[in-house]
């Protein structure tokens, strides 16, 4: 049983070490964090649009990964989420 814990804890920590941060040296030799910025990718309009069942009109968006989306405004605190859209084709395939 103790190897067991053991093995579990050895993966453990090698999977953080894997997450480690980089850091480089400054003029005096101390560390300091490299930051790295990421690359957001932008979100195409398609050029369609979407219509609710309360009649409101949406442009319709395509993420990079190709999913299809509209923005929505929040009626309580009015900030702006993405709701994502399911073709009929997704929707088949989520059921079998």
């Amino acid at each position: 049983m103790k190897k067991v814990i053991l093995t579990i804890a050895v993966a453990l920590f090698s999977i953080v070490g894997v997450n480690a941060q980089k850091v480089t040296t400054d003029a005096n030799g101390n560390y300091v964090a490299v930051k790295s910025e990421r690359v957001k990718a932008e979100a195409k309009e398609t050029g369609k649009t979407y219509t609710d069942a309360k009649g409101v009109v949406y442009n319709v968006m395509q993420s990079a990964n190709g999913k299809l989306f509209v923005i929505k405004t929040s009626k309580n605190t009015g900030n702006e989420y993405k709701m994502y859209l399911k073709t009929e084709e997704e929707q088949t395939t989520a059921k079998n």
